[in-house]
């Protein structure tokens, strides 16, 4: 009796193991294109582990508004325009200078994750919740143009 309840954890567990898909976001969805992508979102890994700083960006009309608080205590407020082409994105400030990288991945068919993935030599994969954008963090934030920081994307 107890070598059949064995055999039977050992037969789910492997069933369970078989039944994952590697076309799936993290949070489950598979990933469509970025023709979702006009809403605000929170970066919630990278890499496939928690980070612990903090990037919200929201898409809309062609137009990016990026906060940040990677590199110092205080947010820092980044803008300028994207561009889709195919399954990539890309974008630059407003100051002109280009996105670090191209990116490629998806929104989740459910629309709640966004997956990034770098086009550099070794590609980064960041992913991203749906949310919205507290209110303080929009009003707080500096613009990026009065201090010497990094772009986040």
């Amino acid at each position: 009796m107890k070598s059949l309840k064995i055999f039977s954890l050992v037969m789910l567990l492997a069933l369970a193991l078989t039944g994952c898909k590697n076309n799936k976001t993290p949070q489950g969805g598979e990933l469509g294109g970025f023709d979702a992508i006009e809403k605000e979102w929170k970066l919630v890994s990278v890499n496939g582990a928690a980070n612990d700083f903090h990037v919200y960006i929201s898409f809309t009309g062609g137009t990016f508004a990026l906060y940040q608080q990677v590199y110092s205590l205080d947010f820092l407020f980044y803008e300028g325009t994207y561009s889709i082409d195919g399954n990539t994105l890309s974008g630059s400030y407003f100051d002109g200078t280009d996105w670090k990288s191209p990116y490629t991945g998806g929104i989740s068919k459910d629309g709640n994750t966004m997956t990034l993935k770098s086009k550099e030599t070794n590609p980064v994969t960041y992913v991203y919740e749906a949310c919205e954008i507290p209110e303080d963090i929009m009003e707080e934030a500096t613009r990026a143009a009065a201090v010497d920081a990094v772009p986040f994307l």
